[in-house]
């Protein structure tokens, strides 16, 4: 054997007990012990990373995070059937979308600092891969997929729950979500003594499409735009952008 052999193979023999370890810490982190150590690494392997590797046999975590997204919808749904006895129909679609959105699945990744567990090409790592929100969160959905074929729908489901459970409530408590109207109105009344007002600044399209776009004015000031296949919707969005705002920074309006 040669030098140059030796050391590719020290090199690999390394790298595979650095990758070990790393799987150790992660199952640590998210209390999930994993039968199919190579399913757990699986879900973490960005295509990127599939693209750049000279080994054969390595596949991408794609399929693990279409499994995943349905079994987290599952998960979710149910929970909130059973957690918010009297909501109607249409304010559960509105938390779960919230809840399985890119936004809030990114942050629970970056919570347990999954970003620093994947492999990905050293081009996409460059560029901010590690960060970037739509990875983290489809790379949380291929782990919540590998959860379940390794452990079964019992333990995904208390994985999912411990991590998501705080957003489901911090959500819940967005009541714009359920009646953002209503909602940014007693806002503005209480904090400028007038109601916000909303103004049609376009229709366009067909009689049997059409779309209208809204301006929302608040204090004398335009604070939003809204568009929707009616008056009512356009402002809801509007009224919807401008609480989302306030929730997310503590903007003053």
């Amino acid at each position: 054997m040669t030098t140059g052999s030796k050391k590719k193979e020290k090199s690999d023999s390394d790298g595979k007990r650095f990758r070990s370890r790393q799987l150790v810490s992660l199952q640590n982190v998210i209390h999930v012990k994993f039968k199919d150590k190579g399913l757990l690494n699986r879900s973490l392997i960005h295509r990127s990373y599939v693209n750049e590797a000279s080994a054969e046999k390595i596949r991408d975590n794609e399929r693990l995070e279409y499994l995943g997204d349905s079994v987290l919808g599952l998960i979710v749904n149910e929970y909130l059937f059973k957690r918010f006895e009297d909501y109607p129909e249409g304010d559960l679609a509105k938390i779960k979308s919230a809840v399985v959105s890119e936004a809030t699945l990114a942050k629970v990744a970056r919570d347990f600092n999954l970003g620093s567990f994947l492999l990905m090409g050293k081009g996409e790592e460059l560029s901010g891969g590690r960060d970037r929100s739509s990875i983290l969160a489809n790379s949380f959905e291929a782990l919540i997929g590998a959860v379940y074929l390794d452990s079964g729908l019992k333990e995904c489901r208390k994985f999912v729950l411990n991590l998501l459970k705080k957003d489901i409530e911090r959500i819940d408590r967005m009541t714009y979500l359920r009646d953002p109207k209503t909602t940014l109105q007693e806002y503005v009344q209480k904090r400028y003594r007038e109601r916000p007002v909303y103004e049609v600044v376009e229709e366009r399209g067909p009689d049997h499409k059409k779309e209208f776009i809204v301006k929302l004015i608040i204090n004398g000031t335009e604070a939003a735009m809204g568009k929707g296949t009616s008056k009512r919707k356009a402002e809801m969005f509007a009224a919807e952008d401008v609480l989302r705002r306030i929730e997310k920074g503590g903007e003053e309006i």
